[in-house]
């Protein structure tokens, strides 16, 4: 009886441990391709741009062209409550009013400085909304970036598997 079990035990281990590695490189900005979208596009828009002003690109690939955009949008709808979805949304048309409001135009045809500004309102903000809103759009962000494959692999230097065996060297 009990090896029937240490035998299933078994089987149930080698079937993880052959699959961990298909799930591991699994995880890249096109497996967050979705077909559809909690924003509208508007909304879309503006977190590419808050997305992109938080981390710009420079000598190094910025937030918005690794895809965060889409990691927040699959976060935000499979892990978080209707209600900060929500927030979020309302927060997202209000920062493009804010932008509107500030400096008398839309969000996108700010620049770098004046989106800076922007964040920066939206971060030492009274209101909690706004300022709930900035930080997870930061946190979002910031897990997005951080653990994407080209930031772990270029600058983490993270190996998949570490220490490969050689089985046949002299002691």
């Amino acid at each position: 009886m009990k090896r029937r079990t240490a035998l299933k035990n078994v089987l149930f281990s080698a079937a993880g441990v052959i699959t961990f590695p298909a799930w591991g490189n699994s995880w890249n900005s096109k497996t967050f391709i979705q077909t559809a979208s909690i924003f509208t596009q508007n909304q879309a828009k503006t977190l590419d741009i808050l997305v992109d002003a938080l981390i710009p690109s420079s000598e190094i690939i910025g937030a918005k062209d690794l895809g965060t955009s889409a990691f927040i949008n699959k976060m935000l709808a499979d892990c978080y409550e209707k209600k900060v979805q929500e927030n979020f949304k309302t927060s997202l048309e209000n920062a493009e009013k804010l932008a509107k409001e500030t400096f008398l135009k839309s969000l996108s045809d700010c620049n770098k400085i004046q989106l800076n500004e922007l964040l920066i309102k939206l971060s030492i903000s009274v209101d909690t909304q706004q300022k709930d809103f900035f930080s997870l759009l930061k946190q979002l962000t910031v897990l997005a970036y951080t653990t994407s494959e080209y930031v772990m692999i270029k600058h983490y230097n993270y190996i998949m598997a570490p220490g490969h065996y050689h089985g046949c060297v002299n002691v």
